[in-house]
């Protein structure tokens, strides 16, 4: 690696700068990058920090002196790839806040070829998936011999536009299980249960986040969900997308359904809602036969925890020595690593365990 300087990519973006307010609060004084040198300006000359303006498949030699490159610029359909190979191509770690199963795919396909450069690729630093992951591993260390983890999450706040782009998309491909280690596609909101998550129980539907996929490979358990939380009538609502994902998988379904999220929603959570919700998160594990391990998880805001543990993932990656390759948050810094964050409370439900 070359020096130990951190890139925030998509810094101008509403996760992006909270992410470099926090890496300045920690100490750190990162570049910060985006396609837009109007955009960067501002928060650069307030925070007195380089910039540098650059699409994501011209990177040039923007990167030549980067040891981590934090991207925050969805979609991260059209930024993670090809940033994470320009990041393999200078031996750069590649972390990212994506939510997107796809991404995590296309991430983990990466993995030879990043031991072999390396170079650490791993998507999701964010809140999701840190949370969902080091819960999921900590009920597999629980329950060893667990063959199915379901997860649930409940944001606790209105959702970001970003966010909400996301799972625009998502309707239009269907939903995702895991079913004997394999993604299977299901329809939209093809489950729904009342989840008991700390604060109070929930309706929730499953979701085709990056959960889904990454649980699994953490955890190496070939079975499982991923819930989230939704008013009961949302949920028959969303149903009913069902018999028109075709249309909502167009260009011009997304647009339209895309500039309509856009014209109801403001950029993102408001401050005060930043100090208030808390985020929920819930997992299960699940043996063969029949015993059962309920966890539950409560973190602060989860776009302010998504800034937290962004920047102590990046800092980590600075300093980082061992083996490249592709990893979850809980593969590289361990199913703990969740309750370092200050805030974070999380209990056992269920103890119907075997000693081990």
């Amino acid at each position: 690696m070359k020096n130990n300087q951190l890139m925030i990519y998509g810094a101008y973006g509403y996760a992006g700068e909270l992410m470099v307010r926090e890496a300045v609060a920690q100490g750190l004084c990162p570049i910060i990058g985006g396609r837009d040198a109007e955009k960067l300006k501002p928060i650069a000359t307030e925070l007195s920090l380089e910039c540098r303006a650059f699409g994501v498949r011209n990177t040039g030699s923007n990167l030549q002196d980067i040891s981590v490159l934090l991207n925050c610029a969805g979609p991260f359909s059209a930024t993670a790839e090809p940033l994470a190979r320009a990041c393999l191509a200078q031996q750069i770690h590649y972390l990212d806040i994506t939510g997107e199963i796809d991404i995590f795919r296309k991430c983990h396909a990466l993995d030879e070829e990043a031991r072999q450069q390396n170079v650490l690729i791993l998507p999701g630093a964010g809140t999701d998936i840190v949370p969902t992951d080091c819960l999921a591993a900590m009920l597999k260390e629980k329950l060893p011999a667990a063959t199915r983890i379901d997860l649930a999450l409940s944001f606790g706040t209105n959702p970001s536009i970003g966010t909400v782009n996301t799972m625009i998309e998502s309707f239009g491909k269907g939903g995702l299980i895991r079913e004997g280690g394999m993604l299977k596609v299901v329809s939209n909101a093809f489950q729904m249960r009342k989840i008991p998550f700390q604060n109070k129980p929930q309706w929730a539907m499953t979701i085709p986040w990056g959960d889904v996929f990454t649980s699994g490979i953490s955890t190496g358990v070939p079975d499982g969900a991923v819930y989230m939380a939704m008013p009961r009538m949302s949920i028959y609502m969303i149903r009913l997308t069902n018999p028109v994902k075709g249309i909502l998988n167009t260009q011009f379904g997304q647009k339209i359904t895309k500039r309509l999220a856009g014209w109801l929603m403001k950029k993102g959570p408001d401050a005060k809602a930043l100090e208030a919700g808390r985020g929920q998160f819930w997992g299960e594990a699940e043996a063969p036969d029949g015993e059962k391990l309920e966890m539950t998880m409560s973190t602060p805001n989860v776009y302010a925890l998504t800034a937290t543990v962004g920047i102590r993932i990046a800092q980590y990656c600075l300093d980082y020595t061992g083996p490249g390759g592709y990893y979850t948050p809980s593969m590289l810094l361990g199913s703990r690593f969740i309750e370092s964050i200050p805030g974070i409370e999380v209990h056992v439900l269920n103890q119907r365990l075997r000693k081990i």
